[in-house]
Order: structure tokens, then sequence, then C-alpha cells
């Protein structure tokens, strides 16, 4: 299977589990993916939370989803958007949940990441993990 293939599986939107570390153990919480583009693959969280500190202080980060067809698996790197245009461009992306909730990508509070450096498990129900590295 190529990147490419786990895109078209991985719809905008899917609903997840996201895992961090706080230093001594992890901790995993409902979460949604955005989208992708190119090798990566992109989240919003606010700045006040304290999954953004543990990303900050371990950016090693994970994303997990299932559907009826496939169990799919991200990780890799934290890296966050810094840039306003690429940021801006980004959040026209994202749901539009969390479009209302954050109202615009230059709100002090929004930060939006995408994982690389990292790797994909997927499998179809309980085939063994096919692993492509990103």
């Amino acid at each position: 299977m190529t990147i490419e293939q786990v895109k078209e599986i991985l719809a905008d939107g899917t609903a997840g589990y996201f895992a961090t570390t706080n230093g001594e153990q992890l901790e995993v919480r409902g979460w949604q993916f955005q989208f992708a583009k190119g090798n990566r693959f992109y989240f919003g969280t606010a700045n006040t939370k304290d999954v953004y500190k543990q990303m900050q202080a371990n950016p090693q980060v994970a994303f997990a989803c299932a559907s009826n067809e496939y169990n799919v698996r991200i990780s890799g790197k934290a890296i966050f958007v810094t840039d306003n245009e690429q940021k801006e461009e980004a959040f026209a992306k994202f749901s539009p949940v969390v479009q209302g909730m954050y109202k615009s990508a230059s709100n002090p509070i929004f930060e939006i990441f995408y994982i690389e450096s990292g790797e994909i498990k997927i499998s179809k129900g309980f085939e063994p993990f096919e692993i492509i590295k990103f």
C-alpha cells in the first residue's frame, strides 16, 4: 500500500485517538484528524491544553483510528505550523466544527501541527499490519 492509498482510506475529519506522554505515562484522548497534504497529516489544538504542553516537552505522538475495513496508526514527530500564510491555508481545510471553535487561524490559542518523520501501520481487519515510513 502507498501513502496515497492510505490518504484515500483516512477521510478528512476522521475521529480517532491521539497519544502523547506526560513524561511518566502515555495519555490517550479522543481526537479528530483534519487532512493530509503530501506526507504530512494535520491536526489542531489549543496552546492552553495539557496535550500542547506535552508535545512541546516530547513531540513524539501517535494517532489511531479504525473503520469497518481498516485499522490505521500514524506515529512520528509533531511539527507546529508557525507561518501565518500556512496556518491560514491549513485552517481553511479544517472541519467546520474546529473552525467554529477557534473562529480563525489567527486566534492566539489555536495551534496547527502535523506529524512527520514517522510511520503508518495499516491493516485490513485482523490481517498483519503493513508499515509505511514517511
